[in-house]
């Protein structure tokens, strides 16, 4: 299994590259139609406040001459003449304008993982936005926040950095799967989130999983890439059943049912 490792290569570069990637994974495991369709472009990426925050703070963190470099903080009143002139120039200049609240946010969360005790080292000497692909019998591609010799960084913004709170979010967004195959792609096997709260007080804690949840993103993988080599060996690509399915109402449809009298 032959392994590249990129530095230095452009956003733009990696994402154009066709490869499966975990986020590529995310959207097989919908359908083999879904995929396709997002891979192709026919399916629109749109960029959520969400996510755009999360990619700022990535970047403060990870790149922070970058960050100074593409955004700026706008005090301006967009409801007036000048106000609107001056965020018009912000933007022909290149720059991303942020209001006073997002600045002060992004720069806080930040200030509060570089001021972290064990997040902090972990940072040292770290390469960063690294472009890995191999062939797993289909190509298959990650882009990792940063890594050294010997460990993986991921950066997570979240609501709840707590250990209860970041449990339930690493099960809702497969964050298992990345890590497990991160760890695959690049042959390292410690691999670490740092989790920062989106609002003061900016809230860190780093966590690595148990290797029952690795096993299980693991064991997803496997799964997925099989059915995914034989959609690319017949070049079908399906969606959902075509015959009729029996549904049952979730479990907390049925336990929220009003009372009768």
């Amino acid at each position: 299994m032959s392994t590249e490792i990129i530095f230095n290569m452009p956003s733009e570069q990696y994402h154009s590259t066709k490869a499966l990637s975990k986020s590529g994974l995310d959207q097989f495991r919908k359908s083999p139609a879904h995929f396709r369709s997002w891979q192709d472009g026919a399916t629109k990426n749109e960029s959520t406040p969400a996510m755009e925050f999360g990619t700022a703070v990535h970047m403060a963190i990870l790149e922070p001459s970058l960050f100074i470099e593409r955004y700026t903080k706008f005090v301006g009143d967009r409801r007036t003449k000048d106000g609107k002139a001056a965020y018009e120039a912000v933007l022909a200049s290149g720059k991303t304008p942020l209001n006073e609240e997002q600045w002060e946010s992004i720069n806080g969360a930040a200030a509060a993982v570089h001021a972290h005790p064990t997040a902090s080292p972990a940072l040292d000497n770290i390469n960063t936005e690294v472009s890995v692909f191999a062939n797993w019998g289909t190509r298959v591609k990650a882009r990792i926040d940063g890594m050294t010799d010997s460990h993986i960084i991921d950066i997570k913004t979240t609501q709840d950095a707590s250990p209860k709170a970041f449990a339930k979010s690493i099960a809702q967004f497969n964050y298992h799967v990345q890590a497990a195959w991160y760890q695959r792609i690049t042959g390292i096997e410690r691999f670490i989130f740092i989790a920062v709260e989106k609002e003061a007080p900016f809230g860190v804690a780093c966590y690595e999983l148990d290797q029952q949840a690795i096993d299980l993103g693991a064991s997803i993988i496997d799964e997925s890439l099989k059915l995914f080599t034989e959609c690319e060996q017949l070049n079908s690509w399906p969606c959902y059943a075509t015959a009729i399915q029996t549904l049952s109402l979730p479990g907390w449809a049925t336990r929220n049912q009003p009372e009768t009298y």
